[in-house]
């Protein structure tokens, strides 16, 4: 038993000290307490209780929450980002509670960050910087704002995500292949389904560094490398997006009919939410909000080691210092420079972009009003100067032989002919990883402590109405006017609702009333994105479910649709019944944007199955055939 260990950790032994490492930031997590008073942490919960609910309606998407606004419900999950919750209600499905879901989601993603981070950046720098990399990854500092000021459970997610999209693109440029093609639109389309406001930031990003690939391969290959690696690039990003369609299609038709605007003004306006240059730098930590001006509670600040690491990354690369001497000089100024000037230079533009001096960029940016913060780009700028940070290592590592002798080892110009732009020829990537450099141990320990201040969270008790439908009533009671969402027939903003004090109480709701006539009404059912009730009346009645009409509604009397209407002010379903004792079920249905984004979601999924095994299903037919 002690030889397989032993040899197991020697086999994976860069593994081992990036899980080591991430105990750093998600051991807080294990106690039995959470962190209600961060930013988005009751949302972060109750989002999965709605979610819940619809799944266990029957819908295998959803995309309604029902008790939002007072229990008009809203079309949530059509228009955000569900995939971090389809991860979260496995766990919840498995046994865990809502909130030790989320916990463990948390402390999976950053590990899964560490872990991608490191193969990206062994991809392009080699082991030992994407050990350093992995490190400074999980533990800058926005990462753990993510988690313990904020709380923003998809966005923490979607970060883990953006190296391994890198990586997979990364493979894809320098070798296109279908099997690539596949992984590059699998990874980018589970970005859009997991948050969209950081698909949108860190799209553009994206395309700017395939771009500086395949100028890298241009400059040594030739020109046809620009088709022959990029139509395969844009193929992927169309393949994504494609994937992606289920949900991206609906949102984007379906957006007229909510109330936008409410998501994108007051505290939600980009305007007043850009970073100044002394924040970026304030060793300040706090729990607050962010505001207009300096007069900031939450820490905005890059992190002092990581800052450091970056400057002497920088001044590395910048000079020329730390490059290998080989004896194509260009190709070992591309392969150990490049990449570390590229992400340096786009740390630049990241850190500009965050502050008012780039306000007129932000009014002609696309989706601008959709991000809401510039201070979201922190994430963004967390990857890249994480690079530049790994990538201290060899540089320093270079320097230290090109002031003693060069090597004999050095790669050769047939090797450079083999490798992309940004990417390491094989011969310097080790196929085992069995090696831990002590300079490597030795930064990644003071990155942790120069952290390690900001992993204690304002820990506050776990009620159990903080897993229930009664957190979104009091949420939506604490400030109606901010937090009770609107749907396009909205009349007038709903301050409080007839089920309001139904839900505090913890009672069965009685969902639908008779606005006019007289009779009965008996809820038989509640459900995610359904209800069903009784009616009985001795003559015609109008009747009314606490619910907002929107896109997919239907209502049947006795198995039959019936035509519904929406009542103002706040724009319910109204249906009139016929005398008598009938059965109404008020159930969300499909679209044509919805039908459509599925169907397209289903072609893709076909592709990069064929992609990925399609070689593996024609050798099995051939064998049945």
């Amino acid at each position: 038993m002690k030889t397989l260990t032993t040899r197991f950790l020697g086999r994976h032994v860069h593994v081992v000290f990036i899980l080591a490492f991430s105990l750093f930031a998600w051991t807080p997590l294990l106690t039995p307490a959470y962190f209600f008073g961060a930013h988005d942490a009751p949302h972060s919960v109750f989002f999965l209780v709605e979610f819940d609910q619809t799944l266990r309606d029957g819908y295998l998407w959803p995309r309604w929450a029902p008790d939002f606004a007072f229990g008009y419900g809203y079309p949530l999950f059509n228009l955000y980002s569900p995939l971090a919750f389809y991860a979260a209600e496995i766990l919840h499905l498995i046994g865990l509670g809502f909130v030790g879901a989320v916990k463990a989601m948390y402390a999976l993603a950053t590990m899964g960050a560490g872990l991608a981070m490191y193969g990206f950046m062994r991809r392009i720098l080699g082991a030992e910087a994407g050990l350093l990399g992995a490190v400074v990854y999980m533990l800058v500092p926005f990462h753990l704002v993510e988690v313990f000021v904020r709380s923003a459970y998809p966005e923490f997610v979607a970060l883990a995500l953006l190296p391994l999209v890198l990586w997979v693109f990364t493979n894809l440029v320098a070798a296109p292949t279908p099997r690539r093609v596949a992984l590059a639109g699998l990874s980018y389309g589970i970005l859009l389904l997991t948050h969209h406001a950081t698909f949108f930031t860190f799209s553009a990003f994206l395309i700017a560094y395939i771009l500086y690939l395949l100028v890298g391969g241009w400059r040594r290959r030739g020109a046809r490398t620009l088709w022959q690696a990029g139509l395969p690039a844009l193929g992927a990003g169309v393949l994504g997006i494609a994937l992606s369609s289920i949900y991206l299609i609906p949102m984007l038709a379906e957006l007229r009919y909510v109330k936008l605007g409410q998501w994108t003004a007051y505290n939600y306006d980009f305007r007043q939410h850009f970073v100044y240059f002394s924040q970026l730098l304030s060793p300040e930590w706090g729990f607050g909000y962010s505001g207009p001006g300096l007069d900031d509670g939450m820490p905005f600040q890059l992190g002092a080691v990581v800052l450091v690491l970056v400057i002497f990354g920088g001044w590395l690369a910048l000079t020329g210092r730390g490059r290998r001497r080989a004896v194509d000089a260009t190709y070992a100024h591309d392969v150990l420079r490049g990449p570390a000037l590229f992400f340096l230079a786009a740390t630049v533009v990241i850190v500009w972009l965050l502050t008012p001096a780039a306000g007129f960029a932000w009014h002609v940016l696309p989706f601008a009003d959709l991000v809401q913060f510039p201070w979201r780009l922190l994430g963004l700028a967390a990857l890249t100067m994480s690079v530049v940070a790994g990538s201290v290592y060899p540089l320093a590592a270079g320097l230290a032989r090109d002031l003693s002798s060069p090597s004999q080892d050095d790669p050769k110009p047939s090797e450079a002919s083999e490798t992309s732009e940004g990417s390491l020829p094989s011969s310097l990537i080790p196929a085992e990883a069995s090696s831990l450099p002590v300079e490597v141990c030795l930064l990644a320990l003071v990155v942790a402590l120069g952290s390690f201040g900001y992993t204690l969270p304002q820990y506050t008790p776990v009620e159990s109405w903080r897993e229930s439908p009664q957190a979104v009533t009091r949420w939506d009671i604490f400030l109606p006017p901010e937090r009770v969402a609107m749907v396009a027939y909205t009349d007038e903003q709903p301050m409080t609702g007839p089920m309001e004090a139904q839900y505090m109480a913890g009672e069965p709701l009685q969902v639908a009333t008779i606005l006019s006539g007289e009779g009965t009404v008996e809820t038989l059912r509640h459900g995610g994105a359904s209800d069903e009730i009784r009616v009985r009346a001795a003559g015609p009645v109008t009747v009314q479910f606490y619910t907002y009409d929107y896109p997919g509604w239907r209502v049947t009397i006795d198995g039959r649709y019936v035509i519904h209407r929406h009542e103002p002010p706040h724009g319910l379903i109204t249906v009139e019944v016929p005398p008598g004792d009938h059965q109404l079920v008020l159930r969300m249905g499909s679209t044509p944007p919805r039908l459509a984004g599925t169907l397209i979601s289903l072609v893709a999924i076909l592709v990069i199955g064929g992609g990925l095994w399609g070689r593996r299903i024609w050798r099995w037919l051939s064998r049945l055939i």
